[in-house]
Protein backbone atom coordinates (compact mmCIF):
# COMPACT_ATOMS: atom_id res chain seq x y z
CA UNK A 1 0.00 0.00 0.00
CA UNK A 2 1.10 3.70 -0.71
CA UNK A 3 -0.71 5.47 2.05
CA UNK A 4 -2.28 4.53 5.49
CA UNK A 5 -4.46 6.19 8.04
CA UNK A 6 -5.65 3.44 10.23
CA UNK A 7 -3.69 4.14 12.99
CA UNK A 8 -0.24 6.79 11.90
CA UNK A 9 -0.53 8.98 8.49
CA UNK A 10 1.86 7.46 6.38
CA UNK A 11 3.07 7.46 2.44
CA UNK A 12 5.11 4.39 1.33
CA UNK A 13 7.19 3.35 -1.79
CA UNK A 14 9.23 -0.04 -1.88
CA UNK A 15 7.90 -0.64 2.20
CA UNK A 16 9.61 2.71 2.99
CA UNK A 17 7.95 5.17 4.91
CA UNK A 18 8.13 8.30 2.85
CA UNK A 19 9.17 11.23 4.94
CA UNK A 20 6.47 13.78 5.24
CA UNK A 21 7.31 16.01 7.36
CA UNK A 22 5.25 18.02 10.77
CA UNK A 23 1.91 17.17 11.39
CA UNK A 24 -0.02 19.60 9.56
CA UNK A 25 1.16 18.33 6.35
CA UNK A 26 0.08 14.60 7.43
CA UNK A 27 -3.29 16.11 8.74
CA UNK A 28 -3.65 17.76 4.98
CA UNK A 29 -2.64 14.22 3.70
CA UNK A 30 -5.10 12.23 5.32
CA UNK A 31 -8.25 14.47 4.67
CA UNK A 32 -7.34 14.52 1.05
CA UNK A 33 -7.02 10.48 1.12
CA UNK A 34 -10.37 10.22 3.02
CA UNK A 35 -11.63 12.23 0.02
CA UNK A 36 -9.60 10.59 -2.51
CA UNK A 37 -10.70 11.27 -6.51
CA UNK A 38 -13.10 14.52 -4.65
CA UNK A 39 -12.19 17.80 -4.28
CA UNK A 40 -11.82 19.31 -0.90
CA UNK A 41 -12.35 22.60 -0.52
CA UNK A 42 -9.38 25.45 0.42
CA UNK A 43 -11.99 26.46 3.15
CA UNK A 44 -12.79 23.01 4.58
CA UNK A 45 -9.59 22.72 4.99
CA UNK A 46 -9.10 25.59 6.93
CA UNK A 47 -11.95 24.79 9.23
CA UNK A 48 -10.23 22.06 10.52
CA UNK A 49 -7.15 23.41 11.25
CA UNK A 50 -8.05 26.48 12.39
CA UNK A 51 -11.91 26.43 13.32
CA UNK A 52 -13.61 29.53 14.17
CA UNK A 53 -10.15 31.45 14.68
CA UNK A 54 -8.81 31.72 11.33
CA UNK A 55 -5.58 33.53 10.90
CA UNK A 56 -5.27 36.05 7.92
CA UNK A 57 -2.68 34.02 6.43
CA UNK A 58 -4.63 30.55 6.51
CA UNK A 59 -5.09 30.60 2.76
CA UNK A 60 -1.35 30.79 1.80
CA UNK A 61 -0.32 28.72 4.83
CA UNK A 62 -2.62 25.46 2.88
CA UNK A 63 -0.95 26.28 0.04
CA UNK A 64 2.57 26.05 1.09
CA UNK A 65 1.27 22.75 2.43
CA UNK A 66 0.35 21.60 -0.80
CA UNK A 67 3.65 22.68 -2.23
CA UNK A 68 5.28 20.36 0.38
CA UNK A 69 3.04 17.66 0.04
CA UNK A 70 4.00 17.60 -3.34
CA UNK A 71 6.93 17.85 -3.00
CA UNK A 72 7.34 14.70 -0.35
CA UNK A 73 4.65 12.58 -3.07
CA UNK A 74 6.63 12.92 -6.33
CA UNK A 75 8.45 9.58 -5.61
CA UNK A 76 4.86 8.08 -6.34
CA UNK A 77 4.64 8.00 -9.83
CA UNK A 78 0.78 7.15 -9.72
CA UNK A 79 -0.08 9.24 -6.92
CA UNK A 80 -0.92 13.22 -8.38
CA UNK A 81 -2.24 16.26 -6.13
CA UNK A 82 -4.04 18.59 -8.16
CA UNK A 83 -5.53 21.67 -7.87
CA UNK A 84 -9.06 21.98 -9.42
CA UNK A 85 -11.96 24.53 -8.42
CA UNK A 86 -12.21 25.67 -5.30
CA UNK A 87 -9.66 23.02 -3.60
CA UNK A 88 -7.31 20.02 -4.21
CA UNK A 89 -7.79 16.36 -5.56
CA UNK A 90 -5.82 13.38 -5.15
CA UNK A 91 -5.94 11.03 -7.47
CA UNK A 92 -4.61 7.60 -6.13
CA UNK A 93 -5.75 4.08 -6.94
CA UNK A 94 -8.13 2.95 -3.82
CA UNK A 95 -6.10 -0.42 -3.51
CA UNK A 96 -3.17 1.80 -2.51
CA UNK A 97 -5.00 2.73 0.44
CA UNK A 98 -5.54 1.01 3.60
CA UNK A 99 -8.83 2.55 4.25
CA UNK A 100 -10.86 1.53 0.97
CA UNK A 101 -9.31 -1.78 1.55
CA UNK A 102 -11.23 -2.24 4.84
CA UNK A 103 -13.94 -0.93 3.26
CA UNK A 104 -13.90 -3.31 0.66
CA UNK A 105 -13.57 -6.31 2.46
CA UNK A 106 -15.71 -5.58 4.97
CA UNK A 107 -18.76 -5.28 2.04
CA UNK A 108 -17.44 -8.40 0.28
CA UNK A 109 -17.44 -10.31 3.52
CA UNK A 110 -21.58 -9.60 3.24
CA UNK A 111 -21.56 -11.54 0.72
CA UNK A 112 -19.83 -14.50 1.60
CA UNK A 113 -21.39 -17.78 3.97
CA UNK A 114 -20.37 -17.27 7.55
CA UNK A 115 -16.71 -18.98 7.91
CA UNK A 116 -15.42 -17.31 4.85
CA UNK A 117 -16.72 -13.89 5.83
CA UNK A 118 -15.21 -14.21 9.13
CA UNK A 119 -11.94 -14.63 7.56
CA UNK A 120 -12.28 -12.03 5.12
CA UNK A 121 -13.29 -9.97 8.13
CA UNK A 122 -9.82 -10.80 10.45
CA UNK A 123 -8.15 -9.69 7.72
CA UNK A 124 -9.40 -6.24 7.49
CA UNK A 125 -9.33 -6.12 10.89
CA UNK A 126 -5.55 -6.80 10.84
CA UNK A 127 -5.40 -3.54 8.65
CA UNK A 128 -6.36 -1.51 11.70
CA UNK A 129 -2.48 -0.49 13.74
CA UNK A 130 -4.33 2.15 16.47
CA UNK A 131 -6.68 4.59 16.61
CA UNK A 132 -7.09 6.29 12.98
CA UNK A 133 -5.24 9.55 12.60
CA UNK A 134 -3.53 8.41 15.66
CA UNK A 135 -0.81 11.49 15.37
CA UNK A 136 -2.30 13.79 14.31
CA UNK A 137 -2.47 16.09 17.27
CA UNK A 138 -5.22 18.42 15.99
CA UNK A 139 -8.71 17.51 17.73
CA UNK A 140 -10.82 19.01 15.14
CA UNK A 141 -9.83 16.53 12.73
CA UNK A 142 -9.46 13.75 14.44
CA UNK A 143 -13.52 13.97 15.78
CA UNK A 144 -14.16 15.14 12.05
CA UNK A 145 -12.67 12.97 10.07
CA UNK A 146 -11.50 10.16 12.26
CA UNK A 147 -14.48 9.58 14.20
CA UNK A 148 -16.22 8.55 11.02
CA UNK A 149 -13.46 6.03 10.56
CA UNK A 150 -13.87 4.53 14.39
CA UNK A 151 -17.50 4.13 14.02
CA UNK A 152 -16.92 1.77 10.81
CA UNK A 153 -14.02 -0.30 12.77
CA UNK A 154 -16.90 -0.51 15.76
CA UNK A 155 -19.48 -2.10 13.05
CA UNK A 156 -17.41 -4.48 11.15
CA UNK A 157 -16.08 -5.52 15.00
CA UNK A 158 -19.68 -6.51 15.74
CA UNK A 159 -20.36 -7.52 12.10
CA UNK A 160 -17.40 -10.58 12.89
CA UNK A 161 -19.03 -11.10 16.20
CA UNK A 162 -21.94 -11.98 15.14
CA UNK A 163 -20.84 -14.22 12.66
CA UNK A 164 -18.45 -16.01 15.24
CA UNK A 165 -21.51 -16.44 17.71
CA UNK A 166 -23.19 -18.26 14.63
CA UNK A 167 -20.15 -20.57 14.56
CA UNK A 168 -20.30 -21.09 17.89
CA UNK A 169 -17.06 -19.40 19.08
CA UNK A 170 -18.89 -17.79 21.88
CA UNK A 171 -16.20 -18.48 24.77
CA UNK A 172 -13.78 -17.26 22.63
CA UNK A 173 -15.54 -13.77 22.00
CA UNK A 174 -16.28 -13.35 25.92
CA UNK A 175 -12.90 -11.51 26.62
CA UNK A 176 -13.14 -9.41 23.31
CA UNK A 177 -16.94 -8.03 23.75
CA UNK A 178 -15.76 -7.72 26.74
CA UNK A 179 -12.94 -5.24 26.19
CA UNK A 180 -15.07 -3.42 23.46
CA UNK A 181 -18.29 -3.16 26.27
CA UNK A 182 -15.46 -1.69 28.25
CA UNK A 183 -14.29 0.87 25.61
CA UNK A 184 -17.84 1.42 24.75
CA UNK A 185 -20.12 1.30 28.18
CA UNK A 186 -23.49 2.71 26.16
CA UNK A 187 -23.58 1.13 22.91
CA UNK A 188 -26.33 -1.32 23.83
CA UNK A 189 -25.53 -4.22 20.43
CA UNK A 190 -22.19 -4.23 21.70
CA UNK A 191 -23.36 -5.46 25.34
CA UNK A 192 -26.04 -7.47 23.89
CA UNK A 193 -23.41 -9.51 22.00
CA UNK A 194 -21.41 -9.61 25.11
CA UNK A 195 -24.82 -10.84 27.07
CA UNK A 196 -25.10 -13.90 24.17
CA UNK A 197 -21.96 -14.77 24.44
CA UNK A 198 -22.26 -15.31 28.17
CA UNK A 199 -25.37 -16.92 27.99
CA UNK A 200 -24.57 -19.19 25.29
CA UNK A 201 -21.21 -20.06 27.78
CA UNK A 202 -23.55 -21.12 30.00
CA UNK A 203 -22.79 -17.99 32.48
CA UNK A 204 -26.76 -16.64 32.76
CA UNK A 205 -25.35 -14.74 35.51
CA UNK A 206 -22.94 -12.95 33.88
CA UNK A 207 -25.32 -12.22 30.52
CA UNK A 208 -27.76 -10.52 33.23
CA UNK A 209 -25.28 -9.03 35.40
CA UNK A 210 -24.10 -6.91 31.72
CA UNK A 211 -27.72 -5.81 31.24
CA UNK A 212 -28.41 -4.67 34.80
CA UNK A 213 -24.92 -2.19 34.25
CA UNK A 214 -25.85 -0.95 31.11
CA UNK A 215 -29.50 -0.02 32.01
CA UNK A 216 -28.32 1.37 35.13
CA UNK A 217 -25.57 3.28 33.49
CA UNK A 218 -27.97 4.97 31.02
CA UNK A 219 -30.40 5.55 33.09
CA UNK A 220 -28.11 7.50 35.69
CA UNK A 221 -25.91 9.34 32.87
CA UNK A 222 -28.58 9.62 30.71
CA UNK A 223 -31.83 9.52 32.18
CA UNK A 224 -33.27 6.46 29.78
CA UNK A 225 -33.49 2.80 29.87
CA UNK A 226 -32.65 0.15 27.40
CA UNK A 227 -34.42 -0.01 23.82
CA UNK A 228 -37.11 -2.85 23.28
CA UNK A 229 -34.20 -4.74 21.73
CA UNK A 230 -32.17 -5.10 24.77
CA UNK A 231 -35.07 -5.75 26.82
CA UNK A 232 -36.52 -8.72 24.69
CA UNK A 233 -33.00 -10.07 24.89
CA UNK A 234 -33.09 -9.30 28.75
CA UNK A 235 -36.59 -11.52 29.19
CA UNK A 236 -36.01 -14.46 27.28
CA UNK A 237 -32.93 -15.42 28.87
CA UNK A 238 -34.75 -14.50 32.31
CA UNK A 239 -38.24 -17.35 31.00
CA UNK A 240 -35.19 -19.42 29.68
Amino acid sequence: MNFTVLGEVQAWKNHQVIPLGGPRIRALLAVLILEADRVVPVERIIRLFWGDEVPVTARNAVQGLVVSLRRSLHVLPDVRLVTRGPGYLLQVDPDQVDVFRFRREVERARTLPDPEAADVLRGALALWRGAPLADIPYESVRLRVGGVLEQELLAAQEMRAEIELRLGKHRDLVPVLARLADEHPVRESLHGLLMLAHYRSGHTADALETFRQLNRRLVTEYGITTGPAMRELHETMLRS
